[in-house]
């Protein structure tokens, strides 16, 4: 475990210092995991694009309003339920209907802790050309992302030009709201919202050439239950929709004024779904108080991702 500080938001021009802890821990096995998930998308429906980075359908609603915005207080009231006072930023998107079925705060910008390595997964791959990488930089694209590798996503960052990297992936997928570290070397504050982490996933499946695209989904789908550093992993999206197919990355940190737990990723047949929960839950929160939470968040969802036709 290691303290860091750094800059946890501006408040008429003057950044506030506080401390952060990040979990970290020495290198884990290397074996790598191979998972067979999903390859292709549902059949994308024509879309038209708002201000924000979420595309909307003008295929026919699966949910109208009312519904929408009653699954995304299920959502929100599962969360404080558990934890009072937690701050919840919600996406869930059907890729088969281009349809945005649940938001909440979906442009408010949230730490992304190691959420973040989903983009420096990306990055590295898109340098290289979306080639297929090599098995070693595939071992280390999986490790990173099945094991939340901090070792990993160190070398990265750095090889990468640390908050470059983040201005680089914004540009390229479009992201309004997605903004590097105050600090170059705190990747783990980079921030982002649900929004914009949904249309990094449907880049992901829609725009990355399959031999790039695998092994950051066999990455996301062998997220091992516990975390190269010790910490639970299976909170949220793999608790809460159990028996669905799902590719998945989580984030956790403290910071002086909160606690952060995010649970990101696809999920259901085909990945159909795109589901984000960002969380900042009040500080003195325990992290096995808010991996309930977020699970309880995520259990939200699943009478809708399970049953849509």
């Amino acid at each position: 475990m290691k303290w860091r500080l750094v800059l946890a938001g501006l408040g008429a021009g003057v950044a506030i210092a506080v401390v952060v802890t990040s979990l970290t821990a020495g290198r884990a096995d290397t074996d790598t995991v191979s998972v067979a998930g999903p390859t292709s998308t549902a059949v994308t429906t024509t879309t038209v694009t708002t201000s924000s980075s979420v595309p909307v359908s003008t295929a026919h609603s699966t949910l109208n309003q009312g519904e929408r915005d009653r699954l995304a207080g299920a959502v929100t009231d599962a969360v404080n339920d558990k934890v009072s006072g937690t701050t919840v930023g919600l996406a869930l998107y059907d890729t088969a209907t281009g349809e945005l079925l649940a938001s909440a705060h979906g442009d408010r910008q949230f730490y992304a802790a190691s959420v973040v390595k989903l983009l420096m997964a990306l990055d590295v791959l898109h340098t290289g050309g979306w080639h297929a990488p090599s098995e070693t930089q595939r071992a280390r694209i999986v490790e990173m992302l099945s094991l939340s590798h901090d070792g990993d996503a160190e070398s990265y960052w750095n090889s990468g030009g640390r908050g470059a990297i983040i201005t680089r992936m914004a540009d390229l997928m479009h992201l309004p709201n997605t903004r590097p570290p105050r600090i170059s070397e705190q990747w783990e504050m980079t921030r982002t919202t649900p929004n914009d982490l949904v249309a990094v996933y449907r880049y992901l499946t829609t725009q990355v050439p399959p031999e790039a695209r695998q092994p950051i989904l066999d990455g996301l789908a062998a997220i091992r239950s516990t975390a190269s550093d010790g910490f639970p992993q299976h909170f949220g999206i793999p608790d809460g929709l159990p028996g669905q197919p799902r590719a998945v990355k989580q984030g956790w940190m403290e910071i002086s004024r909160a606690v952060v737990l995010n649970t990101t990723g696809l999920a259901g047949r085909d990945y159909r779904y795109i589901a984000v929960l960002l969380t900042e839950l009040p500080r003195g929160t325990t992290f096995a108080s808010g991996r309930v939470a977020l699970t309880a968040g995520i259990s939200a969802l699943r009478p809708t991702v399970a049953g849509l036709p």
